[in-house]
């Protein structure tokens, strides 16, 4: 990864919340040696319910796939194809979805773009355990065969940002982060939302 300031800061911040998130039981389900597709699924429903709470406030802010900078390419319609061509329930999505500013958004998008990086090898290893290919069950985390992440890392290392931009941009990540630990509110994904921090 390139280092700047801002994606050093993003790493270094939060560091323990991604190892917090890679030892959630439906993470280490993917990794288990005895995996069988209902667990990739119930992966993939979680996975929905996150995307779904984010990927409005990205698109928001960098849906215009015209941009010449970083354009962000939704991804939740490649979860809900995965689910529907497993067999499994795509889970009912609620609510109207929250903007938030567009420097949580740069931090948003950090933890979505920069999970790609992981998807790859956990596209390898579904593909062999599962015997799924990237257009039957694996679109999902086949993503990162569209090259986002570099695209997402040049884009930032050109911003020029203040010292309260760039936190909350760190906030954004953080925030992120902590909604994928948090578990789903019952009232839907519009509730889950309201963890994500609003300015």
């Amino acid at each position: 990864m390139m280092d700047t300031p801002l994606l050093t800061a993003l790493r270094q911040q939060t560091a323990n919340l991604h190892q917090d998130v890679e030892q959630l039981a439906f993470m280490r389900q993917l990794l288990s040696a005895d995996l069988q597709v209902e667990q990739y699924l119930q992966a993939l429903q979680r996975l929905y319910q996150f995307v779904a709470a984010v990927e409005p406030n990205l698109v928001h802010h960098f849906g215009d796939e015209q941009r010449r900078d970083y354009a962000y390419f939704p991804r939740l319609a490649d979860i809900r194809e995965d689910i529907t061509e497993l067999g499994g329930q795509v889970p009912t999505i609620a609510g109207a979805p929250a903007h938030h500013c567009q420097y949580q958004a740069i931090g948003q998008a950090y933890v979505i773009e920069g999970s790609t990086s992981g998807g790859k090898l956990l596209a390898q290893r579904l593909k062999k355990k599962l015997g799924l290919t990237h257009s039957n069950g694996l679109r999902y985390f086949g993503f990162h065969r569209r090259g986002t992440w570099s695209l997402f890392v040049a884009w930032v290392a050109g911003l020029e940002l203040t010292a309260t931009q760039q936190q909350a941009c760190i906030e954004g990540a953080k925030a992120c982060f902590q909604l994928l630990l948090s578990p789903v509110d019952r009232r839907g994904v519009a509730a889950w939302q309201n963890n994500l921090m609003m300015t």
